[in-house]
C-alpha cells in the first residue's frame, strides 16, 4: 500500500470535505459503498490501496488522470473500482 497524501495529487478538480470519522460507511477496506470520483480523499485512499508502497509519483498521477477520464460512468462501488484500477495500474 502506498502512503501518498494530498500535496502529491496532481489534479486540483477535487472536493476535500471529509466525512465524520464516524460515519457508518467508514470501514477501512473497499466495499460497496458508492466511490465518488470528485471526493479527493476518496481518490487519494483508492489510489493508495491500489498502489504498493514503491509505486512512484507518477503512477498515482496516472491513476488520477485515468479514475478521470477513463473510468466507466457505470463504475459505482469502491471494490468495482479498486478492481478496475488493479487490472491497469
Amino acid at each position: 500500500m502506498a502512503n501518498f497524501t494530498q500535496t502529491n495529487m496532481s489534479l486540483d478538480h477535487y472536493d476535500w470535505d471529509a466525512a465524520p470519522s464516524d460515519d457508518p460507511r467508514v470501514t477501512g477496506e473497499p466495499d460497496s459503498t458508492l466511490f465518488n470520483r470528485q471526493q479527493g480523499y476518496e481518490v487519494l485512499y483508492m489510489l493508495n490501496t491500489v498502489l504498493s508502497a514503491s509505486a512512484p509519483i507518477t503512477a498515482l498521477h496516472k491513476g488520477e488522470e485515468m479514475i478521470r477520464d477513463e473510468l466507466p460512468s457505470d463504475m459505482r462501488e469502491q471494490l468495482d473500482v479498486k478492481k478496475w484500477l488493479d487490472q491497469r495500474l
